[in-house]
Order: structure tokens, then C-alpha cells, then sequence
């Protein structure tokens, strides 16, 4: 038991609940909360539909404040921040129009977090019996800095990153020449390997978005119009580990467009059952960029075909899936990549929206070679190839792992035997080649 002073009231109240260690006074949890706020509105630029009320009322402190929007996607986005602050959060109250969870830490005493959504009145209110510790006040300044600002005001990419879904952009030289262009990639990007890859997403995707008044004059001298020369949706299609990731980062890099990477497998799992909702959140959320990629990887982790059988919350989403692509594909600006190592068990609407696909195969063995000279440059070139002609069958990500491993390997025998510092030798990665390949062919060993 402990007592509170009322400031509003200037009562002293009786406070139930026992003192927690790490809590904050109520002044002092108030300045700093207020403060943070101050400082992420003046830097954001933000407009808010009311300002923020924190407060303690019979022993309760509370803060409060309204929101521009507040729906069941919204609800889960803020259920994940929470979870980061109080890990053993439940479901106290599940209404329409008012939700309540609760940190199950304290029982009935625990942190309550008030979500409030009838007709306009929408607001989110967390509140404790008595004063709230470091955590709750992060979770505070987290939650409102989500969802306080009005929507013409709030950042795409931090509404996004909210979500679980990162935005990529890095200003980097247009390309302007493709042969130019492949070179400059590979230096640039130390790119081993795929040439005739590269040069069909440079034809495909990073020309047409640097350059499209060449693409839009060469349709009006054939065609006599300008529409439909730019593809609108691209399908990266390859098994794992070929650099299908890589090149869409790559891609945002050199054009400065951004790109919304969406991990569609997690997202679809993370919000089971709100999935639907979400899947169009993050598209209307990317459009507010002026000009942006969407990254769809693992597409077939929804995306497969509907003769094979689907879930109803698959196939939700999934139509939301293709109704958004659609609608992206009207803008100009705006390309949609997807990625799979399934091609062929896609949905065959869905596979009919991307206008081009672009095959990632495994490396050859030059390539492969090429890709070793990347990670162990201290070999020759003979003992490079060599390392191409035994390695059939490993991707890019499979060589990268293997020179690592190497690296370890070699590093723990040179503290073991007291060695002086110097590079692995070529019979390690031989050795450690033929491992990884035989643990491929036989998993079960």
C-alpha cells in the first residue's frame, strides 16, 4: 500500500497496489512523457486530432489520447507493441468498439491498455493502479508516436515499420547504359556471377525506373501510344538462396526508389485471422509514396493454387492480394516484385498479374568460381575454379555459408596450435565443399 497525491484533485488517495520496482513518481513520469512527445512532434511535423492527457485520478494514472483511426488491423499493430513491453499481456476485454488488454504480471492490478472506437470517439488509454515503471512509459510514447497523427502528417515508412514491414531506399547513381550498368554493378555491389540475370532486371525493372521517357518514345514511334511499355509487376522465380532478396535491395539502391520489403509468409502468420486487413493496410500505406516498389517475398506462402485447396482466411487474402495489385499497377511509378521457388504451384491469377518473370537458376561453375573470388581472394585463380567444378548444385548463399564456415574453422585452428595469423588454405574449402554436399544429398545424416 502506498499512497498518491491527486495534482487535479489535490486529494491523497490509498493506492491498493504495492510499490514496483523502477516506478517513476507521477511529476516526473509526466515531464518525461510530455517532453518525448513535444520532441517527436516538432521533429515529425505532425498534427494530432487532440493533445495527450496524462493523468491521476483515485490512484490511477492514465494516459490518454485520441486517434485519428482505430480499426482491428490497427488494434493488432498495437498489441505487437505492447508485447515488447509487457510480455505477458492477455485479452481482458473483447467488445465491439472496445478492447482491453491487460499485463498479466499483477492479476486484476496489472496495466491496462483501453482501446475506444465508437462512432467518432476513438482513443487509446493505458492506465495502472499507481505510478507506472520505464517500460510503460516506452510503450506510452511508442503507442502514440504509431498512431496519434493525423494521416496527412504520418510517416509511410515509420506506419510500415510498425507493422513488421521495412522500407529500404539508399540515393545511389542512375543507370544510364546497360553494358555501363552490369559493370558498374558488379563493382559496386561486388556481384559474382548471373550476368544474363542482371542484365534482364536491369532491362526489366532498373531502366524503365531511371529512364522511362526512352521506353515511353520508342512505344509512341511503334505503337503510336506510350501505355503498357513499362511492366507494372515482375516475378523473381528460383530456388533458395540465388540472390532473389538481394537484387530487390539492390534494386532500391540504385534507382533511390523506395522499396517496401513485405515478408509475406510472416505477415500472413504474425496476424492470423487479421491478415486480410493488414495485407491491405500495407498496400495503402505504400501508396503514399510517389513513386515505390513492393516487394512481395515468399508470395507462394499465399499464393498457391486454389485447385490445391486454401483456408477461407487464405483465400481473403488472396483476393485482397490481387485487388491491390491491380489497383498499384494503374500508377505510374509503382512496380510490384514478387518471389518464389514455386512458380509452378502459384495461383494462376496471381501468376497472370506479373507481365514478366525473371528466372534466378543456380549458378554455373564459372559462377560459382566467380563467387568463391568474392569470399576467399586469397586463392588463385586455378584453385578457384577448381572449387566451381566441385561445387554443383550450391547456391550463392550455400558458397557464402561455406567460406564462413571455413573462416571459423580455420580460425580455431590457429588458436589451438598457436599459429601465426594467415589465410585459410584451398584443401580446407575443398574439404569443407564436399561436406556441405554431402550433407545436402543426405539430409537424414
Amino acid at each position: 500500500m502506498r499512497f498518491l497525491y491527486d495534482f487535479q484533485r489535490g486529494v491523497i488517495f490509498l493506492s491498493i497496489g504495492m510499490a514496483r520496482e523502477n516506478e517513476i513518481d507521477f511529476s516526473t513520469a509526466r515531464k518525461q512523457l510530455m517532453d518525448q512527445i513535444e520532441a517527436w512532434q516538432s521533429k515529425s511535423q505532425s498534427g494530432l486530432v487532440e493533445l495527450p492527457r496524462f493523468q491521476l485520478s483515485q490512484g490511477e494514472t492514465s494516459f490518454v489520447f485520441g486517434v485519428p483511426k482505430l480499426d482491428g488491423a490497427a488494434i493488432f499493430q498495437a498489441l505487437e507493441i505492447i508485447k515488447n513491453h509487457s510480455p505477458r499481456v492477455y485479452v481482458h476485454t473483447l467488445e465491439p468498439g472496445y478492447t482491453i488488454f491487460q499485463d498479466g504480471e499483477a492479476g486484476q492490478l496489472g496495466t491496462k491498455f483501453r482501446f475506444v472506437y465508437i462512432g467518432q470517439q476513438k482513443r487509446i488509454e493505458v492506465s495502472h493502479s499507481g505510478n507506472f515503471i520505464p517500460a510503460e512509459l516506452e510503450c506510452c510514447l511508442r503507442l502514440f508516436e504509431a498512431f496519434a497523427a493525423s494521416p496527412a502528417s504520418q510517416n509511410p515508412s515509420e506506419q510500415l515499420r510498425a507493422l513488421g514491414v521495412p522500407v529500404y531506399r539508399r540515393k545511389s547513381k542512375a543507370a544510364v547504359q546497360p553494358a555501363e550498368c552490369v559493370a558498374d554493378l558488379n563493382q559496386r555491389y561486388n556481384l559474382a556471377g548471373y550476368d544474363q540475370t542482371k542484365e534482364a532486371v536491369l532491362e526489366n525493372v532498373i531502366l524503365p525506373l531511371c529512364r522511362p521517357e526512352m521506353f515511353h518514345a520508342v512505344a509512341e514511334l511503334t505503337r503510336g501510344s506510350k501505355s503498357g511499355v513499362l511492366p507494372k509487376a515482375v516475378l523473381f522465380e528460383g530456388p533458395p538462396g540465388v540472390g532473389k532478396t538481394s537484387m530487390a535491395k539492390l534494386i532500391a539502391a540504385e534507382t533511390g526508389i523506395p522499396l517496401v520489403y513485405v515478408p509475406v509468409e510472416n505477415i500472413t502468420s504474425k496476424y492470423y485471422g487479421q491478415s486480410a486487413q493488414n495485407m491491405a493496410q500495407i498496400f495503402e500505406i505504400a501508396s503514399a509514396y510517389e513513386q515505390v516498389i513492393l516487394f512481395l517475398d515468399e508470395i507462394d506462402s499465399l499464393g498457391l493454387s486454389r485447385e490445391g485447396g486454401l483456408f477461407e482466411a487464405s483465400r481473403r487474402i488472396l483476393s485482397v492480394l490481387l485487388r491491390k495489385i491491380d489497383g498499384m499497377d494503374a500508377r505510374p511509378g509503382v512496380i510490384t516484385i514478387g518471389a518464389t521457388n514455386r512458380r509452378d504451384d502459384l495461383d494462376r491469377a496471381l501468376l497472370s498479374r506479373f507481365d514478366t518473370i525473371i528466372n534466378f537458376p543456380l549458378p554455373n561453375s564459372e559462377e560459382r568460381a566467380a563467387i568463391f573470388a568474392r569470399y576467399a581472394r586469397q586463392l588463385s585463380e586455378a584453385e578457384r575454379k577448381q572449387l566451381g567444378a566441385v561445387s554443383p548444385g550450391l547456391s550463392g548463399r550455400n558458397i557464402e555459408d561455406i567460406c564462413e564456415f571455413v573462416e571459423r574453422r580455420w580460425s580455431r585452428q590457429l588458436l589451438v596450435e598457436k599459429r601465426s595469423l594467415d589465410a585459410p588454405p584451398f584443401a580446407m574449402y575443398e574439404q569443407v565443399c564436399q561436406e556441405r554436399l554431402s550433407a545436402m544429398q543426405n539430409p537424414a545424416l
